[in-house]
């Protein structure tokens, strides 16, 4: 019991310093460091969540994990308004290109260009 609990102690260590990186990450824009870091936390979820019973009876531990949750709720959320503010360029890119598409045909074919620089004759 007490090896599972100590287990589990250095596994918020770890959970800790993975929600530091997912912080300094989002912060930085990375986003493909971010996927890397939620995959390597969530076996160390899945070890805590399978023995919750060590981790009710510290509540020093429990202390721990809550503010690891509630740091990780903090980036999800901005993580998900970053996402919406992708979005919603997006959809201000697709109203450029179909405004483009409506005025090109205005314009016509664009001439072949010839170059200044060849010679003639």
């Amino acid at each position: 019991m007490q090896a599972a609990a100590e287990h589990c102690a250095r596994l918020a260590v770890a959970l800790e310093d993975l929600a530091a990186q997912e912080s300094a990450a989002l912060t930085a824009g990375d986003f493909e460091t971010i996927v890397a870091l939620q995959d390597r936390a969530g076996p160390l979820v899945d070890f805590l969540v399978g023995h919750a019973g060590e981790v009710a009876r510290r509540p020093d531990l429990s202390a721990r994990l809550g503010a690891i949750h509630t740091r990780r709720a903090r980036t999800l959320e901005m993580l998900s308004q970053e996402a919406q503010r992708a979005r919603e360029e997006l959809a201000e890119t697709g109203a450029a290109c179909g405004r483009v598409a409506r005025i090109a045909p205005v314009y016509g074919r664009p001439a072949a260009v010839v170059s200044q620089l060849q010679g003639v004759g």
